[in-house]
């Protein structure tokens, strides 16, 4: 009998997300963020497809529609020397259900905590707070005791970010993934 791990049976995964640079955030710093955020979705095997803010208007074929909008906005401010807690970085916008599609990311916020703590920088670590952000839409509002999905982050979390230590944890990968393969099946998309 062969026995196959939750990463194994949906590995492949991928997802397309839209970035809405609201908040003139510059362009190297998106870019760099865009890349991070990759690389933790990546360690699961999971791609993400970068598509331009607006690919959602007017596209008939829902397989041209993003399946998640980050907006980059200003805003959020970071102002004492312990946890930085997420809901100062980052939000995501989920109904009663549990079910979303967008977050917001505030780079004022991300961008003071990269000066408070400057083991990242704030590309680096706007990456990480899109990844958290965009784990709460696949996963739930709730936070978890460790690693990406906690509630605030301090020196021992950026440095972990900056070394690329900070990930999901095994609950939230397999979680991650069923919800991906969930949407998959939803939006009538054959399973290779």
């Amino acid at each position: 009998m062969l026995f196959l791990s939750v990463a194994a049976a949906f590995a492949g995964q991928s997802m397309r997300v839209a970035v809405c640079n609201r908040g003139q955030v510059p362009g190297t710093v998106v870019e760099r963020a865009k890349a991070e955020t990759a690389y933790v979705f990546q360690a699961m095997d999971v791609e993400i497809r970068w598509m331009e803010c607006g690919a959602e208007i007017g596209a008939q074929d829902s397989r041209q529609r993003p399946d998640f909008i980050v907006r980059m906005q200003m805003g959020g401010h970071i102002t004492t020397a312990g946890p930085a807690s997420l809901d100062a970085m980052g939000r995501a916008f989920m109904n009663d259900t549990g079910y979303g599609y967008m977050v917001d990311t505030y780079y004022t916020a991300i961008r003071d905590l990269a000066r408070l703590f400057p083991y990242a920088g704030d590309d680096q670590l706007l990456g990480y707070v899109m990844a958290h952000e965009l784990g709460h839409l696949l996963i739930s509002a709730g936070h978890r005791p460790n690693g990406i999905m906690r509630a605030s982050w301090n020196k021992a979390e950026m440095e972990a970010l900056n070394q690329r230590h900070l990930k999901f944890n095994d609950w939230e990968r397999k979680a991650i993934l069923r919800a991906l393969e969930a949407r998959k099946l939803q939006q009538g998309v054959p399973v290779e």
